[in-house]
């Protein structure tokens, strides 16, 4: 049976500890000690059923690589995005690395609740089944709300889960992720400069919501994720210390 820590790490970044399933050294702002916490905590319940296991292994470890990648398309775009309008082959790579950073980034939620419902599902399996592949494909950020709600009503964790759900900042990242994933590469509004010669023209202007792609549109955002994906793995660190 694949165990967490079997998986070998490929990257190494940042200046904070190793995480304890896959040995990655995760950037600074990703929340590396709830992350092992939780890990250190469950072991011994996950590793006691091995679909609990592979559901959770999976997912858990899909938060750092997720994780990573977004950082690494955020890096990539910021250092592309100086050329506005720009000719083809950059604008093919500049839409790449915003198709990576959006994905990976909701992925990182997506794969959080994923693995909070694993958890669940050993103490309560009847709210939380997740043993065929239907149950799998079911299980979303709002279905592992809903059942969290029912199985544990008056659990912090919940209030954790609504309060990312409905954050404004939480659509958005859906949002984009779903137009890109499911129905366009959107267009851009283009400016240029009139006025003193040396004037730089302003950022192109992404047609999804009127973002301006310039150089700390992505950053921004990765800040943004950090700290809701802080929040809520301290909310699954308090749930897990109360029940296992």
């Amino acid at each position: 049976m694949l165990r967490l820590r079997d998986v070998q790490p490929s990257v190494s970044m940042g200046h904070t500890s190793p995480l304890k399933t896959n040995g990655l050294v995760m950037p600074v702002d990703f929340p590396t000690d709830h992350y092992n916490a939780v890990y250190d905590r469950t072991l011994a319940q996950v590793s006691a059923s091995a679909t609990v296991h592979d559901q959770f292994a999976g997912a858990w470890n899909a938060i750092a690589y997720r994780f990573l990648a977004m950082t690494d398309e955020e890096r990539t775009f910021a250092s592309l995005v100086a050329n506005t309008a720009p000719e083809p082959s950059i604008r093919y790579q500049q839409e790449r690395s915003l198709f990576g950073f959006f994905s990976n980034g909701f992925s990182v939620f997506e794969s959080a609740f994923y693995a909070v419902f694993a958890l669940g599902t050993i103490l309560s399996p009847a709210h939380f089944p997740i043993a065929t592949a239907k149950d799998q494909q079911r299980i979303s950020p709002q279905s592992a709300s809903a059942a969290f709600a029912k199985a544990f009503p008056t659990d912090p964790l919940n209030a954790a889960m609504s309060a990312l759900l409905t954050d404004r900042h939480f659509i958005e990242w859906r949002e984009i992720r779903n137009v890109l994933t499911h129905r366009a590469a959107p267009g851009r509004t283009f400016f240029v400069s009139i006025g003193d010669v040396g004037d730089a023209p302003l950022p192109d202007q992404w047609k999804i919501k009127g973002i301006s792609l310039d150089a700390q549109m992505a950053a921004n955002r990765r800040v943004e994720l950090s700290q809701q994906l802080e929040r809520l793995l301290d909310g699954i660190q308090t749930f897990t210390f109360r029940y296992f």
